[in-house]
């Protein structure tokens, strides 16, 4: 036997069988050739494709399909730190349903029971959801042992945690908004004694300082962008580096507020006739157009509407619009949620079962648009269609997350 003084590792050339089972397994395998990989250096490198690939890789045998669906898949990219953007339903049980692929429904993990709250319930449902990267905030009502809180679901660990309401803060009426990488609250606050009706009630909002783990004051708003009632149910939502409020019936103007210069101004919204005897509202956001969509009674989801052109400072006419349950994207597309039974994008007390389905939207790249104006700003549908789990009338809210 040679010496090895320094030793070295030195190559062993594999026996003859060893090979040939080696070679054999490639054949016969559902895995083929990568069958012969350590199986952690196959998920490696099956993390690093995008989602949209997912599919593709799994319909290659009955092998690959079960390592693509396989909780060790998912393991190795929050190993690699890998996420995308995912469509995320948010039922009226309080369940999470993550649209992961074209076509993959991902149930997460539920709510503890100490943190959770009544999701039939409007306030929380449609006001206090926010989703900031990969974290998912429900703030307000009360939960079952008579307290109240922020519950988080984190869509990378697929946990919750729970993080405490601001001491002054009210337990009715809370709305939730992501901004800047921060999560905002803010309650309807009773103004002071002898106000214009007008300008009764104002807001009370605070921001998580994550370094410091308490909740900040921001400054008051003024009395003039008020409203005159105190049951006004309040919605929230963020463009750039600012939040625009406002009341979902019949709003009048958006009460915005300047993270980063901590000011407040407020923006009037055109009052037409198509208000009266609607449903409210739904303020939503597309980069920096602001929508206020609106949903009619009997008509399709696909109604024109106006929307705030945030950096011309005006309001632009959209035709066609798009679902209520709809999420913005970074990327062209948009996912909405359709109603198919029902007459319109709301269920009504006499309408015993709906189905629905996700639809792929795109943004509309009008002809002749210059710098500083838009020739089109509106939304085209695509043919995708992609089929709910559970009813429409289940889900209370949609939102984007970051997930592996």
């Amino acid at each position: 036997m040679a010496s090895n003084p320094e030793n070295r590792p030195r190559f062993v050339e594999p026996r003859r069988a060893l090979v040939k089972a080696i070679a054999l397994r490639a054949k016969t395998s559902h895995l083929g050739a990568f069958q012969i990989l350590p199986e952690h250096v196959l998920l490696s490198c099956l993390a690093q494709l995008p989602r949209d690939d997912h599919d593709a890789v799994a319909d290659c045998s009955t092998g690959f399909r079960a390592v693509m669906r396989s909780e060790r898949f998912l393991k190795a990219r929050r190993a690699e730190d890998i996420t995308e953007e995912a469509l995320v339903a948010v039922t009226s049980d309080g369940g999470l349903l993550a649209l992961v692929s074209g076509r993959v429904w991902r149930r997460l993990a539920p709510m503890p029971a100490e943190m959770r709250v009544d999701f039939n319930n409007t306030t929380v449902a449609m006001f206090g959801i926010a989703a900031i990267g990969s974290e998912l905030f429900v703030a307000g009502d009360m939960r079952s042992d008579g307290t109240a809180g922020v519950a988080v679901h984190d869509a990378v660990d697929d946990s919750w945690f729970s993080m405490p309401l601001p001491p002054s803060c009210g337990r009715i009426f809370v709305f939730a908004v992501g901004c800047a990488g921060r999560i905002f609250v803010g309650v309807l606050d009773d103004g002071p004694d002898g106000a214009p009706m007008q300008e009764r009630y104002g807001i009370r909002f605070w921001a998580w300082d994550a370094d410091d783990q308490e909740w900040i004051d921001v400054p008051t708003m003024p009395l003039s962008m008020g409203y005159s009632h105190f049951d006004a149910s309040l919605a929230a939502v963020a463009v750039g580096s600012e939040i625009f409020i406002c009341e979902r019936q019949a709003p009048t103007h958006f009460s915005v507020f300047d993270v980063e210069t901590e000011t407040w101004r407020r923006v009037d919204i055109p009052v037409n006739s198509w208000y009266d005897g609607e449903h409210s509202v739904s303020p939503f956001v597309d980069r920096d157009l602001l929508h206020i969509m609106h949903h009619r009674g009997g008509s399709t989801a696909h109604n024109d509407h106006w929307a705030y052109d945030t950096v011309n400072d005006s309001w632009v006419s959209i035709t066609g619009g798009l679902p209520r349950h709809t999420a913005s994207s970074e990327s062209d597309r948009l996912r909405g949620i359709i109603n198919h039974d029902g007459p319109d994008d709301f269920l009504y007390a006499n309408e015993t079962y709906s189905s629905g389905s996700v639809r792929i939207y795109y943004r509309r790249r009008g002809e002749g648009a210059v710098a500083g104006r838009r020739s089109d700003p509106g939304h085209d549908l695509l043919a995708d269609v992609i089929d709910l789990p559970v009813r429409y009338d289940a889900v209370q809210r949609v939102v984007s997350l970051d997930m592996p």
